[in-house]
């Protein structure tokens, strides 16, 4: 007689779910309760460097004492997923708030920009958010999290060395942020060239500290300051008039919305309108045009002396710069112009020219593309009766003089106006917006520090520029200031972060110990199943 198989006892509905429900319950009240208390507590604990460093170390080493000492859900909540995911959610969203707050700005400031909400702001401490107790709860929950993570699969083998990696990583990144949190030094330098030497830098902000000064450890001399300016362009700049909040009180501003190189392309600006430069004279000037008419005319004689060309109507003259050569036109033979060395009277009736200098005068036939002087002056159309006008031009493809023709098109409505770099004026689309034809020169394209540091026996002379900063003996000089009216003067940042160097290592171990996970252990386990007498399933090990 064979025993009857023994049915599962039935499991009560909901049972599966209660270690995940009493996780999210200990998730829940392990980060509310960091943020709550770390903000009843920073009512009388102010943020800061080193407040966080202290702050975060304290509460972390706390909670994961507990957990690991106690029996229950708490160990392996802290050790999970959802616990981790959700502080990184909690994280950004500090870091969304201290994106859209600007932090490390005085009182004042807020109290111009953000208006009704700048008590909030300042009462909360939202304005040093990463620096505060409520970060720092949640940074003390994260380490912690990283350390029940790795002890629980602890001891270290090949098969998980990736992970422990990874963890190593974040450990290292964690304790190099906090070093550079609490040790780290920025300050200014203000030097001017010519052999002025600085051996401290005045401190603008420390992690144990603020104010005074710290010595370098070497001196730092300016050599030579040097400012490159962009070259001379000219744009199409889109202004607008913007509310702006300053001490004097709230008025409107005009400020620079977009700018546009002149060319022939339509644009199309904010809000759907449209404008295009329908004509540009890069060297601007009004040039003669002539047109014949039946009567009421006079005559007009196109005339071109060393590469100026020009209609002249009776009496009018063409000369040279310096006066000694002119072609003089008239209707009878006109007289020669005092201290012209050499004139070409023209007549139009006689239909000659007569070359008029010191030794006597010679006479030609007046015809059209006639060459005098060596090519120097050549005479072109007579017009017997003729109409003369102005027309915009150009005298050149370089850009001298430039002026354009602009049109703006404003809800289907075009409008246009003809503008001068040199003389700005405005096409105004309403009352707030409007476009500019404007030269922009002396804008500055960068500058640079040539500096020498020595420390001892050892000396690095090299160029300090904006995004080329410079590493020696511990600290990074950058270049941030200058003064337009001193060109001696250079202004430098120090920085010194003995943290910086950990938090690369950590990534560098982050980024081993993925690559490990990912290439080296599925390779260890293939092996690991293949040899013989190894359980492939937890049924055939059972």
């Amino acid at each position: 007689m064979t025993d009857s198989p023994t049915r599962p006892t039935p499991r009560p509905a909901g049972a599966a779910e209660a270690p995940a429900v009493m996780e999210a319950r200990l998730t829940a009240l392990l980060v509310t309760g960091a943020l709550l208390a770390g903000a009843l507590l920073q009512v009388w604990v102010p943020p800061g460097a080193l407040t966080l460093v202290v702050a975060s170390g304290i509460a972390g080493a706390v909670v994961l004492a507990v957990a690991l000492l106690t029996p229950g859900r708490l160990r392996a909540t802290i050790a999970g997923f959802r616990f981790t995911s959700t502080l990184l959610v909690a994280l950004a969203v500090f870091a969304i708030v201290g994106t859209l707050v600007l932090q490390g700005k005085p009182a004042e400031f807020y109290r111009l920009r953000y208006g009704a909400a700048a008590p909030v702001i300042l009462g909360l401490h939202l304005d040093d958010v990463f620096h505060g107790l409520p970060f720092a709860g949640l940074m003390a929950l994260f380490g912690a999290a990283v350390i029940a993570s790795a002890a629980q699969r602890w001891p270290l083998r090949a098969r998980n060395a990736g992970f422990f990696l990874c963890h190593l990583g974040l450990v290292t990144s964690l304790g190099g942020a906090a070093a550079s949190a609490a040790l780290s030094i920025r300050g200014r330098i203000d030097l001017h060239a010519g052999g002025e030497t600085a051996t401290h830098v005045r401190v603008t902000k420390a992690g144990m500290g603020t104010g005074g000064a710290a010595p370098l450890g070497f001196d730092l001399r300016l050599d030579r300051f040097d400012l490159v300016n962009y070259e001379t362009e000219y744009r199409v700049g889109y202004y607008r008039q913007e509310l702006v909040r300053d001490e004097h009180g709230t008025h409107r501003q005009w400020k620079l919305a977009a700018s546009f190189d002149p060319d022939l392309e339509r644009h199309l600006l904010p809000g759907g309108d449209t404008f295009r430069l329908k004509e540009i004279w890069p060297d601007f000037t009004l040039q003669d045009q002539v047109a014949p008419v039946a009567a009421g005319g006079q005559p007009a004689l196109q005339a071109t002396l060393e590469g100026q060309t020009r209609w002249l109507l009776p009496g009018e003259r063409l000369a040279t710069p310096d006066g000694r050569a002119a072609v003089v036109f008239g209707w009878e033979r006109p007289a020669a112009p005092p201290g012209a060395l050499t004139a070409f009277l023209v007549s139009g009736a006689e239909r000659k020219v007569v070359v008029h200098t010191a030794d006597g005068e010679s006479e030609v036939p007046l015809a059209e593309g006639l060459a005098l002087a060596g090519g120097a002056v050549r005479l072109g159309a007579l017009v017997p009766q003729a109409q003369r006008t102005q027309v915009p031009a150009t005298a050149s493809a370089e850009w001298k003089r430039p002026v354009v023709r602009l049109e703006a098109v404003r809800d289907g409505t075009a409008a246009e106006k003809v503008m001068a770099a040199d003389r700005p004026e405005a096409l105004f689309l309403d009352a707030d917006h409007a476009l500019v034809f404007e030269r922009r020169d002396g804008e500055v394209k960068a500058f640079l520090s040539t500096v020498t540091a020595t420390r001892g026996d050892e000396s690095l002379r090299t160029v300090v520029a904006v995004n080329e900063p410079v590493t020696f003996a511990g600290w990074t000089l950058y270049q941030v200031n200058y003064n337009p009216q001193d060109p001696s003067y250079s202004g430098l940042e120090a920085v010194h972060d003995p943290g910086v160097a950990w938090v690369f290592a950590g990534f560098a171990l982050i980024s081993l110990g993925v690559a490990y996970m990912f290439y080296v252990e599925p390779r260890l386990k293939a092996r690991r199943r293949a040899q013989p007498g190894v359980p492939t399933s937890p049924a055939q090990a059972a």
